[in-house]
Parts: C-alpha cells; structure tokens; sequence
C-alpha cells in the first residue's frame, strides 16, 4: 500500500471513532468534491480533503458549543490550525517530505476562508460535502437557526459560479431540505 493510502486509512479511522458521526462521511465527500472541482488535485490536496476537520475527533469541539457568535471567525481560525497540526504529525510518522507536509499544514490551516486556488478547491469542496450530507445531522444537532446560520456561512464561501450552482443542482431526500436549501440561498 503507498503512502497516500496507508494516511488515509489512518485518517479515516481516526474520524471513525469520532464521537461526532458525520465526520467520516463528511471527509470522504469533501475528497470527491475536490476531485469533481480539480480532476487533478495532487497528494497534498487529497490529504487536506479527508483531514480538514481532524481535530473535532479529538476535541468533539463543533459550533454548537459557540455562545458567542462574534467569535465565529476566530473559533474556526483554531479549529483549522488544530486540526492542520494534527496531520501534520500523521504525515511525519510516514516521512512525508517537508515541503508536502508544509503544503497540507498551510491548506487545511486555511480551509475555513480560502486565499488562493487549491486552498479555494478545498473550501469550497468542504462545503459542498456539507450541503450534500450535514445538513440534516445540523437541524437534529443544533436546530433550524443555527442551520440556517451555517448553511449561509457555507454557500457565501464558496468562491466560484461553478461551486454554487452545483448546490443549486443538488438533489435531496428531503423535500424540507429541498426548500431550506433554495430558503437560505434566495436570502443570500
């Protein structure tokens, strides 16, 4: 098994003891997402992909337990920087080379807000996974505005035409989900 495989396998069953149980699923999409947005995603990339959320295995940390949403941009700003050191030591232990680990550490500190290409592929990759798969575990988890709060976080990040009307073209189960969907992006 190469090494991209042996991290992810790693990765993935970290994320599969999460007390959070959408974290697994939720870092294969955000995978698929990248590779949908960049067919050509390198190593890097990929690995930023499935471990972009990490640290919420080991902190169960998540927005719900925010009180103060003044401090929404700084709470994520730790989460990113958390979870982009804890990958970084996976990629260690395998002997990754210092420029890769460098370059997964720099795109998953910044998944949350984007600043170039990749670190844009990335987040809007992440959240498309969310539209496509958290949003029913936010309204169990969180209720209908908090969900709301954080679907419009997720669809005003996204930084290409492309990302948003691929939402606009989602499909879901839910016909209430459906119409939440299309809600909150006719508010934005």
């Amino acid at each position: 098994m190469d090494m991209f495989h042996l991290v992810q396998k790693e990765v993935e069953g970290v994320l599969s003891q999460s007390p959070l149980d959408f974290e697994l699923q939720h870092a294969q999409l955000t995978r698929k997402w990248v590779m949908e947005i960049k067919p050509d995603a390198d190593e890097a990339l990929q690995i930023a992909a499935i471990s972009h959320d990490m640290e919420r295995w080991v902190t169960g940390i998540t927005e719900r337990d925010l009180t103060d949403f003044s401090k929404f941009n700084a709470f994520k700003k730790e989460h990113c920087i958390r979870s982009a050191h804890l990958i970084s030591d996976i990629l260690k232990k395998y002997n990754y080379s210092q420029d890769t680990i460098d370059k997964v550490f720099h795109l998953v500190e910044n998944h949350e807000f984007g600043w170039d290409e990749e670190g844009n592929v990335l987040m809007d990759a992440d959240s498309l996974a969310y539209f496509e798969y958290n949003i029913p575990t936010g309204l169990k988890r969180n209720g209908i505005a908090r969900t709301k709060a954080k679907m419009k976080f997720m669809y005003a990040r996204l930084s290409s035409n492309k990302a948003k009307e691929l939402v606009h073209h989602m499909c879901f189960d839910d016909p209430h989900i459906t119409q939440l969907v299309k809600e909150v992006i006719s508010e934005i």
